[in-house]
């Protein structure tokens, strides 16, 4: 036995772990999204944004902020960017005391659609076949109860 083993034979594997397994596996297909999302000049934030406005059009900053779990001062830059892009438009807001809305423009719209089609071929291309196929349908069923209880 060499120095460096303190054991005969191989070394045990360590047995399936579902939790581990789900953010294994969320990494990755994260890291995909993130891809997908990049060649459409978004991110992760970005996208989840534009999903909220969406949702809600004329949602003041605080709300935006409160929905994505950040503080207004962090929004304040990506919106700021959104709106460079062309696809935020804030209405409003001009004087002390007064806020601004927020709303999606038709650029920001068509991006968001965009992104949400790239999403959808990404589950295409992972959950078609066999056990990932079961996994993509408890998965939808999940974020179905999750929104079902919002």
């Amino acid at each position: 036995m060499s120095e460096t083993q303190d054991h005969a034979g191989p070394v045990p594997r360590l047995a399936p772990n579902a939790a581990m397994t789900l953010i294994i596996q969320a990494r990755a297909v994260e890291a995909k999204v993130e891809g997908r999302l990049e060649e459409l000049g978004l991110s992760l934030r970005r996208f989840g944004l534009l999903g909220h406005l969406r949702a809600t059009p004329g949602i003041s900053y605080s709300e935006l902020a409160r929905r994505a779990g950040i503080k207004v001062q962090s929004l304040q830059p990506i919106i700021k960017t959104l709106i460079d892009l062309g696809y935020v438009h804030a209405i409003g807001g001009v004087g002390q005391g007064r806020s601004a809305v927020l709303e999606l423009t038709s650029a920001g719209g068509d991006v968001f659609d965009r992104a949400v089609e790239s999403l959808a071929e990404i589950d295409r291309e992972l959950f078609a076949a066999g056990d990932w196929k079961e996994l993509g349908a408890v998965l939808v069923r999940v974020a179905q109860a999750f929104q079902r209880s919002r």
